[in-house]
């Protein structure tokens, strides 16, 4: 297998809109005390605060959180898979780490997301099992969009390939409003599996069937053997109707990857027999609430709809403002005629 390229990589332009002063780096061992620190300044500037992932985040921490706080998880979006991404379709790694920046109520919103997918998880299983517990509930939490999709009135859901495209597109928004592109469905079950203490990487490429395609994806290490892990195809299945599991610890000779990125892990994969799958995979859905979160996702799509219509009509209103009265006029008598 040839792999792709490297892109270059610079991690500064991730970070302009702060002070240098006012980014904190931390994890889970100094997030409080860095929090302290930051609360007895007691600044009104723009603060960072960024965390490889969610381990270590409390409903404590977040409530402390003041206006001025930003919190960032990186989780996927490292320096390795910047190589995948850098440059392509301008959708570079600093547009994904701003959206990878959440409010209070975002950060709320997740981690009762997170307790709530926890919550079901038997403390008996092995890791193959609780990994194969957060595919299934990606698969059936999350419906799967390309960022060009055309919403049923013919318009665009979301402009392609820069940085106006919604973060539920890219980061673990996606999670708590259940619509995701394949970025997003890496993304979260990377951060899933992470706190789980289950080695996950999301992976960047291109995938090949009957066609060539940008592509996210995952490999999980368990025992020391690297599993390719694919969500979206199993996750469009389920809306047409299918339950069906293949996409975890698949093959690729079952469809062609080509990373950009953990070229090692990606050429020294595991495959999970079919036979285990279908037992354990029975095994496991049986703790998901099916039928209850196929109304939420109905509710959050509505939801959805009515966010992105109020965000067209704010468009709207702007680009009327930045026209003259004459043209205004113009306009309002052309679509009167």
């Amino acid at each position: 297998m040839v792999s792709l390229g490297v892109k270059a990589f610079d991690e500064k332009n991730t970070y302009q809109a702060y002070d240098a002063n006012n980014i904190y780096k931390c994890d889970a061992n100094n997030i409080n005390a860095v929090l302290e620190q930051i609360l007895q300044q007691h600044s009104n500037e723009r603060i960072l605060i960024e965390l490889p992932s969610t381990v270590g985040l409390t409903d404590e921490i977040i409530e402390s959180l003041t206006d001025n706080i930003d919190v960032r998880i990186i989780g996927g979006l490292t320096e390795e898979y910047a190589k995948s991404h850098r440059g392509q379709d301008s959708d570079s790694l600093d547009h994904l780490r701003e959206k990878a920046t959440y409010s209070k109520q975002e950060l709320r919103e997740i981690m009762a997301m997170f307790k709530r997918i926890e919550a079901n998880i038997d403390p008996k299983w092995n890791d193959y099992e609780k990994a194969l517990y957060l595919y299934e509930y990606v698969k059936y939490n999350i419906v799967y969009r390309r960022n060009f999709d055309k919403a049923p009135d013919g318009s665009f859901l979301d402009a392609r390939g820069n940085s106006n495209r919604t973060r539920a597109w890219d980061s673990l928004i996606g999670l708590t409003r259940q619509l995701s592109t394949c970025s997003g469905f890496a993304h979260i079950y990377q951060e899933l599996c992470t706190r789980q203490n289950i080695a996950c990487v999301k992976v960047g490429g291109k995938y090949y069937t009957n066609h060539e395609g940008d592509h996210a994806w995952n490999i999980v290490t368990i025992d020391g053997k690297n599993f390719l892990v694919d969500a979206i195809w199993d996750a469009q299945e389920f809306e047409k109707g299918n339950d069906v599991t293949t996409g975890f610890g698949l093959s690729n000779d079952d469809r062609t990857y080509s990373p950009r990125c953990y070229h090692e892990m990606h050429n020294n994969l595991s495959v999970i027999s079919k036979e285990w799958m279908q037992t354990a995979s029975k095994k496991v859905s049986m703790n998901i609430p099916k039928e209850q979160i196929a109304k939420e996702r109905v509710e959050a799509f509505i939801k959805a709809r009515e966010d992105d219509y109020q965000r067209m009509m704010y468009l709207r209103q702007q680009q009327l403002q930045s026209i003259s009265p004459a043209e205004t006029e113009m306009t309002m008598e052309g679509r009167s005629k």
